[in-house]
């Protein structure tokens, strides 16, 4: 049912105005998806980027280590926002701030409640050392007991902080592909992989705590959110086309590439040739992408909407249909 509904919104959109269909995970839509591919082969299908990148903090939250941080977390987040005058305490101390934000998800929400609480940690341990706490109703409770011990806590604070460390790069991701401010395609597959990097780079001498968490996110990635797109996007953008170490690492991303390339040529070989041109021109700064305008906006040219202006999938499906 899902394949015949997509069907028909393609054939009403019309195929050769179709790039790129994109839905959650579910395994109904992930077939449907497939079907589709099957059906118009100059189609894309991929899961949701902020869909799976859910998945993997889901996981991750499934870990011993991680839930029983997140549990700590949530009991004393409760007992603040459950009782007015700690959370006015709280408030006060922490300068106004909330330990409590609004994100995308609720499993972003857990990781990004641990980062907060971690940053108001000492205003936290103020509050509950304070006359004005220790004088108050709460503080002679049994439940204001078990907070203050909670807060207190120097093993959660010392684990809160590992988790933070180990969940924060994959939250930077999710903020870029969750935002409004810039399309996220020529981003996601640098994100994903410097993510990667960074748990590596923190975690060198713990392999042990590290291993869980990149089996995680490598099985996410490999299996579902991995696309010759993100491949393409990434070797489009020009912010990477031109760092020269940074493209160096991802050589292998140039068959991606090809691959959309022939994709979209509909086997017309003179067609492939002149989008293989166009790669040459971008990869070597000629024409149009060696002036001083253009050499100036590579790495601003596209943070912004409004300065969304070239070299993207779309520009390369522009391509495609002035040379047909």
């Amino acid at each position: 049912m899902l394949h015949k509904l997509f069907r028909e919104v393609v054939l009403f959109v019309g195929v050769e105005n179709m790039v790129h269909l994109v839905t959650n995970n579910a395994a109904n839509y992930a077939a449907a998806g497939r079907l589709l591919e099957r059906k118009f082969s100059t189609l894309y299908w991929s899961p949701c980027a902020v869909h799976c990148l859910n998945l993997m903090l889901h996981d991750m939250g499934k870990l011993d280590e991680v839930s029983k941080v997140v549990g700590h977390t949530s009991k004393i987040t409760k007992y603040i926002y459950n009782h007015c005058y700690p959370l006015h305490l709280m408030r006060k101390h922490t300068g106004g701030k909330e330990i409590i934000r609004p994100a995308p998800t609720r499993f972003a929400t857990n990781f990004i409640a641990l980062q907060n609480i971690l940053v108001q940690k000492d205003a936290l341990r103020a509050l509950v050392t304070s006359k004005e706490w220790t004088l108050s109703a709460y503080a002679k409770e049994s439940k204001g007991k078990k907070f203050v011990d909670l807060v207190l806590d120097s093993m959660f604070w010392k684990e809160c902080a590992t988790i933070v460390q180990l969940t924060e790069p994959l939250i930077r991701v999710l903020r870029i592909v969750d935002s409004d401010e810039r399309l996220a395609m020529g981003y996601l597959y640098a994100a994903m992989h410097r993510a990667r990097e960074e748990l590596l780079r923190r975690f060198s001498r713990k392999k042990k705590i590290v291993d869980p968490f990149l089996k995680i996110i490598d099985s996410k990635w490999d299996s579902q959110l991995h696309k010759n797109l993100h491949a393409a996007g990434y070797w489009l953008n020009p912010a990477y086309q031109y760092n020269s170490l940074d493209l160096e690492k991802h050589r292998h991303i140039t068959s991606g590439l090809l691959d959309v390339i022939e994709k979209y040529s509909y086997g017309n070989p003179d067609l492939m040739s002149n989008l293989t041109g166009e790669m040459r021109l971008l990869c070597k700064a000629e024409s149009d992408f060696g002036r001083v305008s253009a050499i100036r906006d590579r790495d601003v040219m596209l943070r912004g909407t409004q300065k969304l202006t070239s070299f993207f999938i779309d520009d390369l499906i522009l391509i495609v249909n002035t040379i047909i």
